[in-house]
């Protein structure tokens, strides 16, 4: 007989604990990877009270929700806070007794399981889609249930499959809903943060505009008139060299200029059903003479026959600016690896250097308006490939390691030619 109290207890305290984490203690992706993370001690504290309070079957017979923190802990906090609240489990277990003590060796077995399947699973599930990861989680959850069954198999408690399969369809059930509202709340964050960062980023354009064009009118008379002197034959040459120095720093000034009056342009105009595949190549093409410059090798593997709507122009623009960055990134013999490839309805394009690589917090500021990691960067050619990535309805994702380099991997979406 199924026991309702008992499974509507499960399901509440798992369920409760998330509502309570998502309206109260929300947390950056940063900072949740952290094992102070509030998500991390309530998961926790999920884990104890679904042990402590399970369903009752037969006998000695229990089952509980003890697989929705265990996965969480892997997907959205790591690896080593997986392994570390399954260790806890099974001590926790140990602590409990009883005669389904015994199953703890079945613990183990799951746990492992459940670490080599989401190891390879964590690095990429937040670049799945909702769909996807509910598959992914679901995948885990009934290959991981896969334990309670022999444990029943080995006991001789088969006439208790039925019922047993019914609780594992709440806890399942349980655990979408749990990812749902994460990856609900996460979405509804992050639009959120979009948005203040287009009001701020239409604010500074604007300003950026106004006072470019204000500084760039006596900026040209300036270097009119020191062409002029240049261009006199009576002048010595010392002070002809002086000049010539005045107008490489008044064009690099220029360059600046444009950059920011670059911020304040649309970028919606002019887009194309685009070869993606054609235009890398030529980019790579393109970044090969620079790289020869500073002894860097560069490693390609682009899939051909893929297209995006877009502008030529300014994709251009978006992978000289990232592969630049990469190759100032990084010292001689180093490696600048592009990779272009489809998954399901998106286009990846990854940019790995093997450069200094950057902390966690310097990747959450990439970007924003003024921010480089370079000692004479102003940061405004990233944030204007950000604005044109955006504008062609594209996301970026970074991976990155400090001495060990940097992944940039932009997601487009697959717009097959017919």
């Amino acid at each position: 007989m199924i026991n309702f109290p008992d499974l509507f207890n499960q399901v509440i305290m798992v369920l409760f604990l998330t509502l309570i984490y998502q309206l109260f203690f929300n947390e950056s992706e940063l900072q949740r990877r952290k094992l102070s993370s509030k998500l991390y001690i309530l998961l926790l504290l999920m884990l104890f009270l679904t042990l402590t309070f399970p369903i009752e079957i037969k006998g000695d017979i229990h089952y509980d929700f003890r697989l929705i923190p265990i996965i969480i802990s892997f997907i959205y906090i790591g690896v080593l806070p997986g392994l570390l609240i399954s260790a806890v489990l099974v001590f926790y277990r140990v602590y409990l007794g009883g005669a389904a003590i015994y199953s703890n060796l079945f613990d183990i077995i799951v746990i492992s399981l459940i670490a080599i399947l989401l190891v390879f699973l964590t690095k990429r599930y937040k670049l799945y889609t909702l769909r996807s990861k509910a598959f992914v989680v679901s995948f885990v959850f009934w290959v991981s249930s896969i334990n309670k069954i022999v444990y029943l198999y080995i006991n001789l408690h088969l006439e208790q499959l039925p019922l047993m399969i019914f609780y594992f369809t709440g806890a399942w059930i349980s655990l979408l809903l749990v990812v749902y509202i994460i990856d609900y709340v996460d979405q509804h964050l992050q639009i959120q943060l979009e948005l203040q960062q287009a009001d701020k980023l239409n604010v500074i354009s604007q300003l950026s505009a106004s006072v470019a064009h204000e500084i760039r009118n006596p900026m040209t008379t300036v270097q009119g008139f020191l062409q002029l002197m240049i261009s006199d034959p009576q002048l010595q040459q010392n002070y002809k060299d002086y000049i010539d120095i005045s107008l490489k720093e008044l064009n690099d000034a220029q360059s600046i200029i444009n950059d920011y009056l670059s911020l304040a342009k649309p970028h919606t105009e002019g887009f194309s059903n685009i070869n993606l595949s054609t235009e890398v190549k030529n980019v790579v093409s393109l970044i090969n003479s620079y790289t020869n410059i500073k002894n860097i090798r560069i490693e390609s593997s682009i899939q051909d026959s893929l297209y995006m709507n877009g502008n030529k122009v300014e994709l251009k623009q978006i992978l000289v600016n990232i592969m630049k960055n990469g190759i100032e990134a990084m010292e001689e013999n180093g490696l600048l690896t592009i990779r272009l490839y489809s998954k399901l309805e998106e286009i990846f394009i990854e940019i790995t250097d093997t450069g200094s690589g950057m902390t966690k917090e310097q990747v959450q500021k990439m970007g924003t308006p003024f921010y480089s990691t370079k000692e004479k960067g102003t940061g405004v050619g990233l944030t204007i490939s950000y604005q044109l990535i955006h504008a062609m309805k594209g996301k970026v994702e970074i991976d990155s390691e400090c001495g060990v380099g940097t992944k940039f991997t932009i997601r487009f979406p697959n717009n097959r030619r017919l």
